[in-house]
């Protein structure tokens, strides 16, 4: 039977009580007092209760809808909301989930999606690792605007279909024995780019590409990258560049 007035007085505070329901702090002298005393067995069986309440109206609160995350998979975010459901998917692992189950559905379908032309994917071709000549490595048709500097190599040079994109590797000015990649892009037909660098199949970094075609990529350690393009509806892959 349920009392009034705690049977074992003082009474347990609320910090003793969530505590002892959340297991941080096994005192059996608090379970003995929950046991003998009606009183505060209720007050803690209370707090039990919204907590469980509490939890379930916050689960999950800060991930995206399930409508954003279909647009994310479609690339139809723009950039930046591109970017930071990107990074929720990579903390998240439910979300996750869901992108991945959304995959494996689409890849089930037969049928075109409606409205919606598939990714175009490309894969560059190296066309030099040197430099381009007479084109500078900087920023095109922009007047009064400086050009990439750096004591790195020479610039690598992809193309795929009119796209090229020239990657000049420098060593890491903040970071000793760490590399920069500055990147130039022209071609593309729209805004909107990202760019993501993988190494041994993991993703290091991505950032944007500008409305120029300029990206930068910092504190990269050396060795093998792949570098993809994410584009509204094109994908463009680097593979196996040498930091």
């Amino acid at each position: 039977m349920t009392t009034n007035t705690c049977l074992f007085p003082p009474q347990l505070d609320d910090e003793q009580l969530l505590a002892y329901l959340d297991e941080r702090i096994v005192h059996s002298d608090t379970a003995y007092h929950l046991e003998n005393c009606p009183f505060c067995r209720e007050r803690a069986e209370a707090l039990n209760r919204f907590q469980k309440r509490l939890s379930t109206r916050l689960y999950r609160a800060t991930c995206p809808s399930p409508m954003e995350l279909g647009e994310f998979h479609l690339r139809m975010l723009g950039a930046s909301q591109m970017l930071i459901v990107g990074q929720h998917l990579r903390e998240c692992p439910h979300c996750a989930r869901e992108v991945s189950q959304l995959d494996e559905f689409l890849d089930e379908l037969s049928l075109p999606l409606t409205g919606m032309e598939r990714m175009k994917v490309l894969i560059a071709q190296l066309v030099s690792g040197k430099g381009l000549g007479q084109q500078p490595l900087g920023f095109p048709n922009a007047a009064g605007s400086a050009g990439l500097r750096g004591s790195g190599e020479e610039p690598f040079v992809y193309q795929a279909d009119d796209i090229q994109i020239i990657i000049e590797t420098q060593d890491d000015a903040e970071q000793p024995g760490f590399k920069t990649a500055l990147g130039l892009v022209t071609g593309l037909k729209s805004n909107g780019f990202m760019i993501e660098a993988y190494q041994e199949g993991k993703l290091v970094t991505t950032t944007f590409i500008d409305e120029i075609g300029n990206f930068l990529l910092t504190h990269l350690s050396p060795g093998l990258y792949d570098f993809i393009l994410l584009g509204p509806d094109t994908e463009i892959r680097i593979q196996s560049l040498k930091m």
